[in-house]
């Protein structure tokens, strides 16, 4: 990234004048390739890849305004696509605001997930039992600061129809706001979360997590509780007959066996207003290689009220540029 980065400073300073130098232009990437076994027990080739192109400038003031687009190649659809350019970020003492498209946290607690994007988007599976908003992001506001020895996390969401044109507190309809606060705290070998969300079409939740180091590893234990609303939380999945509280209950834990591998494994209890539940358990094993590559192995079981359950297996490797 390093050297992209030099070459693009150097053309732009080179096409544009010196003033051209003001921004920081940097360019990323990962991609990743991975053999899986989904749920449905097909055998497929899961490729994905994402390519970053960052733009940030430090006014007189200290405050330093960032923003990028993106091209990616996704594991969700077999599509390309570009991305981003929809927000802006503002840093400065310690706080960081983004204005644009940003995403409410609607799941507050909810913990147990351990596997990465390829089976995690392309696993197969189709639970029954629903859980989280209809819609979480859309044009709006986002501030994240510190509070003493705290972390705290305020989001708004003032039209989550649109990403980056919308109208604030509109009637239309879809045009709902969301709005989400969290709370990081640390406590001797302890560090607690908690947070709150609601949503104009009904929809609210709260949940709580706390982490500890334990043996060697890190434990994360979490529950949420979230108010779903039927024909609006499960629009795209019509998984629920009634409105009512999903709960959610899951623990994670995390360890490195070197300093190049690394285990996680994770277990996440749902249960809807219709009593439908299911259970899900992962696991997951990634060792460097160096020069940003590694290579995983990731495991997941979905049991319970599920119209596509059972296992599912990735190994593969990922590289970050």
């Amino acid at each position: 990234m390093k050297k992209l980065t030099l070459a693009i400073s150097a053309l732009a300073t080179t096409l544009f004048g010196a003033s051209a130098a003001n921004a920081d232009i940097t360019v990323s990437g990962s991609s990743s390739a991975a053999y899986l076994n989904d749920a449905s027990d097909n055998a497929r080739i899961v490729i994905g890849q994402f390519v970053s192109f960052g733009m940030s400038t430090t006014t007189s003031n200290g405050v330093t305004i960032s923003g990028g687009m993106s091209l990616s190649n996704s594991v969700t659809t077999e599509s390309k696509g570009v991305g981003g350019g929809q927000k802006l970020t503002f840093a400065t003492g310690g706080a960081t605001i983004v204005v644009g498209d940003v995403e409410a946290g609607d799941t507050p607690g909810a913990v147990g997930g351990a596997v990465g994007s390829t089976i995690g988007e392309q696993g197969g599976f189709n639970s029954d039992a629903e859980d989280g908003f209809a819609d979480d992001d859309g044009i709006g506001v986002s501030l994240s600061t510190a509070v003493g020895g705290a972390s705290l996390s305020i989001v708004y969401v003032a039209n989550d129809d649109h990403d980056s044109i919308g109208t604030i507190n509109s009637s239309g309809t879809g045009d709902d706001a969301v709005t989400s606060a969290s709370v990081t705290i640390p406590m001797g070998m302890y560090t607690v979360s908690a947070g709150v969300a609601d949503s104009d079409t009904g929809e609210s939740s709260s949940g709580a997590s706390i982490s500890a180091a334990l043996a060697g590893g890190t434990l994360t234990v979490g529950y949420s509780t979230q108010s779903l609303v039927d024909g609006t939380s499960d629009a795209s999945s019509s998984d629920l007959s009634a409105s009512g509280d999903t709960t959610v209950t899951g623990a994670s834990y995390a360890m490195s066996l070197d300093a190049d591998t690394s285990v996680t494994v994770g277990i996440q209890n749902v249960k809807d207003a219709d009593s439908d539940s299911t259970s899900r358990l992962d696991a997951s094993i990634s060792r460097a290689l160096g020069g940003g590559a590694s290579v995983f192995l990731d495991l997941r079981t979905l049991s319970g009220d599920a119209t596509t359950k059972g296992s599912a297996m990735a190994i593969g490797t990922s590289v970050s540029f």
